[in-house]
């Protein structure tokens, strides 16, 4: 049982030696992408959200 742990683990670090790590500047590039993009589409869809609740809010209660 031991042995099999040990061999699990040896196998574990041996294929963690063979990932291909990003670097540095490549993570932090990935990052303010992903945060960019966020942002944008949050603003995106809250500014889509605002347009319609106020074209709604002016049809229904424009047609009183």
């Amino acid at each position: 049982m031991i042995g099999a742990i040990k061999q699990q683990a040896r196998d574990l670090f041996a294929e963690l030696d063979r990932v291909d790590w990003p670097s540095k500047e490549k993570v932090l590039t990935s990052t303010w992408t992903v945060v960019f993009v966020s942002v944008f589409v949050g603003v995106f869809l809250w500014s889509v959200d605002w347009v319609f609740s106020k074209g709604f809010a002016y049809f229904f209660l424009k047609t009183r």
